[in-house]
This record gives structure tokens, sequence and C-alpha cells, in this order.
């Protein structure tokens, strides 16, 4: 049963659509502190929605949740989907597991029995992890060595793979594309949660004696990786690399589709500023890694002023080199 603030409090919105805290204060002509709790009561029972950040926040009626089909499924098939599963909306809403997956369907206008897409996109789920190492990260040194005739990179290892044969971009690559285009700080502090122990066994296994950051290709004023290189704290000395261009437009690399192209963009534009280094090992660290022409320059050059090997890591690589096409 609801008090009368809160009826009045729904009326308004209904009538007036999304509403912010100082409209509702002005027009019911009393205290935030109130208007604030009726809002808590709403919320908790689902009948208000919030959206937006401080000092931009709206109140909305909800419409509530979309009822979830009922499965046939295992608990491990629920499991394996509400772990792995991640899909962002049009309206920029996190969706997991399950729900995650329905959303996904209806948006790309799947046909397909629920139970049987999830089943194929665990098959495909289990083939992208069979790729990983002990240490549960995809070690693409043998991918790369296939790629480049001169491979410089001693080793190379992606966290996760950018996206999947047929479903898309994986839970982590929804999470990198988004972090990095919305310039979002929660995100890309979530992310170095998750790659932080990884990036820390790489530097305690291999005996990393300092670390590089590939530089982006285009300025932002949130840079994804001096956030990331800013949350992990990393007690290793830094070589600057600098991205630097001859032409009147940053061209990025994900823009170019041939691999000659990308060689030369990464020749030509990455700098290791030091003159000389004295580093036995190096971690090499990027984001998000196509063909790794980037990584392999870099690495060549670092290389050239003396340090003796490199190892690369990518938060996300491509499936491409690793994929085994199957009908699904």
């Amino acid at each position: 049963m609801y008090t009368r603030t809160k009826d009045q409090i729904i009326e308004i919105i209904s009538k007036n659509g999304p509403t912010q805290v100082k409209d509702l204060v002005q027009i019911l002509g009393i205290t935030q502190a109130s208007v604030h709790r009726a809002l808590n009561k709403l919320m908790v029972a689902e009948v208000l929605q919030r959206k937006g950040t401080p000092p931009k926040v709206f109140y909305f009626i909800s419409h509530g949740r979309a009822s979830l089909p009922s499965l046939i499924l295992t608990d491990d098939e629920i499991s394996l989907v509400k772990k792995n599963y991640l899909y962002i909306d049009p309206t920029g809403q996190i969706k997991k597991g399950i729900e995650g997956f329905v959303a996904w369907m209806t948006a790309t206008k799947n046909r397909q029995k629920i139970e049987n897409c999830i089943r194929d996109y665990l098959v495909v789920l289990n083939e992208a992890h069979s790729h990983r190492n002990k240490k549960d990260l995809i070690d693409a040194t043998e991918r790369h060595n296939q790629i480049f005739e001169r491979q410089h990179l001693d080793k190379v290892f992606y966290f996760e793979f950018y996206s999947l044969i047929k479903f898309g971009k994986t839970r982590m690559g929804q999470y990198l594309l988004h972090g990095k285009q919305a310039q979002d700080k929660k995100i890309i502090q979530a992310i170095s949660e998750e790659v932080k122990e990884s990036i820390f066994k790489i530097i305690t296994e291999q005996r990393i004696d300092a670390i590089a950051w590939a530089p982006h290709s285009i300025p932002r004023k949130v840079p994804f990786l001096k956030e990331l290189e800013k949350n992990l704290k990393i007690d290793l000395p830094r070589i600057e690399i600098k991205k630097v261009y001859q032409g009147e437009v940053p061209v990025a690399q994900k823009s170019l589709s041939k691999i000659e192209e990308r060689i030369q963009n990464a020749q030509e534009t990455m700098v290791v500023v030091p003159m000389k280094l004295s580093y036995k090992k190096v971690l090499l660290i990027d984001d998000a890694v196509g063909s790794g022409a980037t990584l392999n320059e870099i690495a060549f050059k670092l290389k050239n002023k003396g340090v003796k090997s490199v190892i690369g890591f990518a938060i996300v690589g491509s499936y491409k080199g690793f994929e085994v096409i199957k009908e699904v």
C-alpha cells in the first residue's frame, strides 16, 4: 500500500516521463530527504527505475524485467552461461547469464530454440577454452609465428578472445569495447581487477624486469591503457613508447584491413624513446590484438635498443587462427 507521497510521485512521473529529484521537491513542496526515501522504497518495489549519474539522475516508471522462459538445461549448463555470458544492449544495460543470452537472441532475431542455441554456444565456448594453458591464459605464440616471417615476441598471451564464431563478442570483449568507447573508469577498474592476477603471475614466472605499454592510436580523454596502468600499480621500471604520425590524420590499426598496412603503420609510427636499454625481459601490454603487428614491431624496436626478451600480453585477442570451423 502506497503513502500519499509515493502515489503523487508515481502520478508525476507517469504524466511527465523521466523526472529528477529537484523537480519532485519543487512540485511536492517537501524536503529532498523525504523524496529520496519515497523513491528508494519505490525502486525496491521495482515500481521505479533510475538512470544516469549525478547530477543528471532521472527516475522513470519501471515496466519490469521480461520474464525468462522455462528452460530445460542442466545446472552445469546454466552455471557456464552465468559465468561467461554478458550482453550490453543498445541502451547500455548490462545483462548477464541467461537473461543476457535471451536478450542477444531477441536483438539478433535468432529464431533457434533457446536451449539448442545455448548448447551450441557452449560447444563454441568449450572449443575456445581448449586453447587455454595451465595458467588459464591463451598462448598465442604459435599463431603469431605463423603470421609473421620474423617473430620478435618470445611469448604472446591473451587473457580472453575478443569474439567467438557465430556468438560475437565475449564477456571481456564487451567490457573492453564499451570501457574504451564510453571511457568509463568503473568498467576499466573492473577489467583491471580481472586481469591483475594473470599479469602479476607472468611478471613473477617470466622474471620480468621492466614494463612497456603499447600506445593508443587515437587520443582519448580517458586513455584505456593509462587508466589500466594506474589501477595495476606495477612496481617495475616503465619503458616509454610513443605513437608519432607522419601524416595529417591519425590512423588506427583496427581501421586497416591488410596485414601489410598494419605492419607499415606500426613500423613507421611506433617509437621507443630511450636510446639504450639494458633489461633482460620486458612485458609488453596491449588492450586488444588483431593481427599482432603493433606488438611485434614494438618488440623488434625494444630488442634493437638492447632488450633480450619480450613477452606480449593482451586483454583480448583475435580468435582467427585458433578457431575450428564447424556447423553449430
